[in-house]
C-alpha cells in the first residue's frame, strides 16, 4: 500500500520582436506608459516583454488592472505586470518596528529567520521585559529572545511620530494575533488581525499575516484578497507570495501556487516554507524529483524541520526508494517524537520493506498520539490483515470509515474484509 502526505505562474511570456517607441529603451514603465502600451495595442505577449525587459515604477492595484483588462489587455500582459520587478518600497531595509516581529511570527515565519532578520536589520525599539515575554508566547524561542536583547537600537531618521504612536496601538493587537496563531486558535487570530489592519491599513506585513491566519481557516477568497492587498504593498515580500500560494493551492490553482512559491523563492531563496510547500505542489502535480529537491533545499535553510524530513521521506517512498524514507522518518522522530505523521509514514515504510510487526508497532505509537488518525487506523488494518487477524483489520478499517466516511478506500476495505469474514 502506497502511502502519500499532502500539506499544504507565472508562465514565460514570448513575443515578436518588433520596433519600440523613443522611450522603450529608457526607465522603468510609469503607469500612464503602461495605459498607452494597452490603447496602441500592445496589451498582448508583446507589452508583455517591453515590462518584463523594463519592469515598471509602481505597484499595479487590482483596480488598475482589471482596468487594463477592460480595455483589452490580456492574461499574458496582466501576468507579467504583476510579476515585474518594481522599486523597492520604501523602509524595506529598515529596522524591524515592534509591530513587524508579530506580524511575522503570527504569519508562521519560523522564529530563527526572525532572528536572522534582525540580525540583519536590526529594530527601531527598546524591547521591555513585557514584550520579549509576548515574542515568547507568540514563538519566538531563545536565540530570538536573546537577540532582541542584545540588538542595538537604530532610529531612522525618516521615522514618523505618528507611525511610532501608530505602533503602540497596533502591537496588543499583533502580539495576541500571533499568540493565537501558535496555539492554533486561527480564528481568534484573525479578530485580532483584523483590528491591525483596521488600525494601520498600510502595513503589508500585518495584511499578510491576516492572509496566513485565513489560509489556515480554509478561508481561501478571504486570504487572497489579503495576501495581493499585502502585495499590492510591498510587492517585494516573499511571504506575500507564499500566503499567496497557500490560497491559490485552496481554490485548485495548481499552477498559479506553484508560480507564486517560485516567486517567493527568487525574492529570498532561503524561505523554507515556500520551498516545503513547492515540493508538495511538485509531488502533487507528479514531479517526484523536483519535489525531492526542494525538500532538500529546505532541509539545507533548516535541518532541524521534522514535518520536511517527513515529506522528503513520503517522497522518496514514493519514488521507491523505502531506506531513504526509513531514515527520513526515523530523523523526523529524533526530532520530534511527538510528531505522528512520522509515525504514520514510518510505519507504511517498514510494511512495504516486508517488517509488518514494525509497521503494527508504529501505527499504534501514532494512534497513541491522536486516537483520530483515520489514515493510522486504516494503515494499522492493512497490516493486520496481512498477518491475518481479520477481526482486528475490520475494526481498524471501520475506525477508520467513521472517522472520515468520504474516503472511498476506507470503506472498499471495510467491506472486503467484512465479506470475507461473513463466507467463512
Amino acid at each position: 500500500m502506497s502511502f502519500c502526505k499532502r500539506i499544504t505562474r507565472f508562465m514565460m511570456v514570448t513575443g515578436l520582436v518588433f520596433a519600440l517607441p523613443a522611450w522603450g529603451q529608457q526607465k522603468p514603465l510609469t503607469e500612464g506608459q503602461v495605459q498607452t502600451l494597452v490603447r496602441s495595442g500592445l496589451g498582448d505577449e508583446s507589452g508583455a516583454k517591453v515590462i518584463e525587459q523594463r519592469g515598471v515604477d509602481f505597484a499595479p492595484g487590482e483596480k488598475f488592472l482589471q482596468s487594463l483588462e477592460a480595455a483589452g489587455a490580456s492574461e499574458a500582459f496582466l501576468m507579467a505586470l504583476r510579476a515585474a520587478k518594481h522599486p523597492e518600497p520604501a523602509g524595506t531595509k529598515m529596522p524591524l518596528n515592534q509591530v513587524q516581529v508579530f506580524a511575522l511570527l503570527g504569519g508562521g515565519v519560523p522564529s530563527h529567520r526572525v532572528t536572522l532578520l534582525i540580525q540583519e536589520r536590526g529594530i527601531d525599539f527598546a524591547p521591555t521585559d513585557e514584550y520579549l515575554q509576548e515574542v515568547s508566547l507568540a514563538g519566538g524561542d531563545d536565540e530570538l529572545i536573546s537577540t532582541l536583547k542584545r540588538t542595538k537600537v537604530t532610529k531612522p531618521v525618516t521615522l514618523d511620530p505618528a507611525a511610532e504612536t501608530r505602533q503602540v496601538e497596533v502591537k496588543p493587537h499583533a502580539a495576541r494575533g500571533a499568540e493565537f496563531f501558535q496555539e492554533k486558535r486561527y480564528a481568534d487570530a484573525e479578530v485580532e488581525y483584523r483590528a491591525a489592519v483596521q488600525l494601520d491599513p498600510q502595513n503589508a506585513d500585518l495584511h499578510i499575516a491576516l492572509s496566513r491566519a485565513l489560509n489556515a481557516q480554509g478561508k481561501a477568497d478571504g486570504a487572497l484578497a489579503q495576501a495581493r492587498e499585502g502585495l499590492r504593498l510591498n510587492p517585494e515580500s516573499d511571504l506575500g507570495h507564499f500566503s499567496l500560494g497557500v490560497a491559490l493551492g485552496e481554490k485548485g490553482d495548481m499552477n498559479g501556487q506553484i508560480v507564486e512559491y517560485r516567486e517567493a523563492l527568487r525574492l529570498n531563496p532561503s524561505n523554507e516554507l515556500a520551498h516545503n510547500n513547492l515540493g508538495l505542489a511538485l509531488g502533487n502535480a507528479g514531479d517526484s524529483e523536483g519535489a525531492i529537491a526542494e525538500y532538500r533545499a529546505a532541509l539545507r535553510v533548516n535541518p532541524n524541520d521534522d514535518m520536511v524530513h517527513v515529506n522528503l521521506g513520503s517522497a522518496l517512498g514514493n519514488s521507491g526508494d523505502v531506506r531513504g524514507e526509513i531514515a527520513e522518518d526515523r530523523e523526523a522522530l529524533r526530532l520530534n517524537p511527538q510528531n505522528e505523521d512520522a509515525h504514520v509514514g514510518l510505519g507504511v515504510a517498514l510494511g512495504n520493506s516486508g517488517d509488518k510487526d514494525g509497521e503494527i508497532a508504529e501505527e499504534r505509537a501514532a494512534l497513541r498520539l491522536n486516537p483520530n488518525n483515520a489514515l493510522a487506523h486504516n494503515n494499522l488494518g492493512v497490516a493486520l490483515e496481512a498477518k491475518g487477524d481479520l477481526r482486528g483489520a475490520l475494526e481498524e478499517y471501520h475506525t477508520a470509515y467513521t472517522l472520515d466516511a468520504g474516503n472511498e478506500t476506507y470503506g472498499q476495505n471495510y467491506e472486503r474484509v467484512s465479506l470475507q469474514l461473513r463466507q467463512r
